[in-house]
């Protein structure tokens, strides 16, 4: 049953990390395609390094190499909050007031 409740909230922390990658322009489902697949191609990047940090100091703590699923627990959790911060910077950018002299 453990076993059962680890995989559905692994699916359930995928699900949500694609939800937060997703960038939906109503209407424009090629744009929609084109900008998730840049912003997952710009963001990724920060979300593995920060997991292989995280799981390299968590290693040499330890004694040996971290089971699969605790690896991609790590990676998605790390992806999740780098969206959340992506997201609320772009969200403060957008609704900058402009500046006119």
């Amino acid at each position: 049953m453990k076993q059962l409740q680890e995989k559905a909230a692994l699916l359930v922390m995928t699900v949500v990390y694609l939800l937060c990658v997703v960038r939906y322009f109503p209407g424009r489902l090629q744009d929609s395609l084109i900008e998730t697949g840049a912003h997952l191609l710009s963001a990724a990047p920060f979300a593995i390094g920060g997991t292989i940090l995280i799981v390299s100091v968590l290693q040499r703590m330890g004694n040996g190499r971290m089971p699969w699923n605790r690896v991609l627990r790590i990676f998605l959790t790390m992806g999740i909050t780098f969206e959340f911060f992506f997201g609320l910077y772009h969200y403060l950018a957008i609704h900058q007031p402009a500046l006119t002299p």
